[in-house]
């Protein structure tokens, strides 16, 4: 609260400005208004006795076709030119592509699944606890922030391989055994994680199609028209493609979000029983 005050007259609106406590992302169009940006936050912070943080503070570009040898100052240090960073615990690249954060994803469901693999990989331990332990523990380590990303499908598909190792794991058995995938995954009662992060994705949107008439950044963002062409070849996947898809995918109308009992009912993708 203290934060929001001292930088009132220099805060914008989202997207243009994103604040979680002192994790500041400042977004402009041009390099010259970033570094005008730039400085009149560090007047206000440090007229307050705060300090803006040269060695952390980085930035990145998205227009590919610009000067790449262009350099923001901020009170005449140059700042650190990046092409990925971490933001609340997502991996934000400047391509706009999900590759990085998937495999960062992945790898954080490894290293959950490594601190409980004193009780996953436990003969004693029943194979359905096993299976609860994994939902509780290493599914949300792997699905966090998905449900606003672009995913593609060999990015899903990546991330339920993923997975299917950790079950094997579990279960104790290997790829010689000859066992299917979808026996594995009904002894444990865990559906594919793609599944639950279609489930989530598809439970954000029903979130922000409630929200109509609200002053809100996530209903704005989804219904922003960007200005432009999209270039020449196959576009980007964005993530109203992902919704389409998966409301083709169960038949689904938009306008069941409307009714929030009906849309979770709907939308559930419920582990093997």
């Amino acid at each position: 609260m203290v934060f929001d005050v001292i930088t009132e007259n220099v805060r914008e609106e989202p997207p243009w400005c994103v604040l979680c406590a002192d994790d500041i992302v400042l977004v402009t169009e041009r390099r010259g208004q970033l570094e005008r940006k730039l400085e009149e936050w560090r007047v206000v912070l440090e007229s307050r006795g705060m300090r803006i943080s040269r060695s952390k503070t980085e930035y990145f570009t998205t227009d590919t076709r610009g000067d790449q040898q262009a350099t923001i100052r901020l009170n005449g240090e140059k700042l650190k030119r990046v092409k990925t960073f971490k933001y609340l615990g997502s991996m934000v690249d400047e391509t706009g592509e999900m590759e990085k954060e998937v495999n960062f994803r992945i790898q954080c469901g490894w290293n959950n699944w490594r601190q409980v693999s004193g009780v996953i990989c436990d003969r004693r331990v029943p194979v359905r606890v096993k299976g609860k332990v994994h939902k509780a523990v290493v599914r949300p380590a792997l699905m966090y922030g998905l449900e606003a990303a672009p995913l593609k499908k060999i990015e899903e598909r990546k991330m339920d391989v993923a997975e299917m190792k950790m079950l094997r794991w579990m279960v104790g058995v290997n790829r010689t055994d000859r066992i299917r995938n979808k026996y594995i995954r009904g002894t444990v009662k865990v559906v594919e994680v793609s599944k639950k992060i279609q489930e989530s994705r598809l439970r954000w949107y029903g979130h922000l199609r409630r929200r109509v008439g609200e002053d809100h950044v996530g209903r704005e963002i989804m219904e922003m028209e960007v200005e432009g062409v999209r270039s020449r070849g196959r576009p980007k996947r964005r993530w109203i493609d992902c919704i389409n898809g998966d409301l083709g995918e169960k038949n689904i109308n938009p306008e069941m979000a409307n009714n929030r009992n009906t849309w979770r009912r709907l939308i559930h993708n419920g582990d093997p029983e």
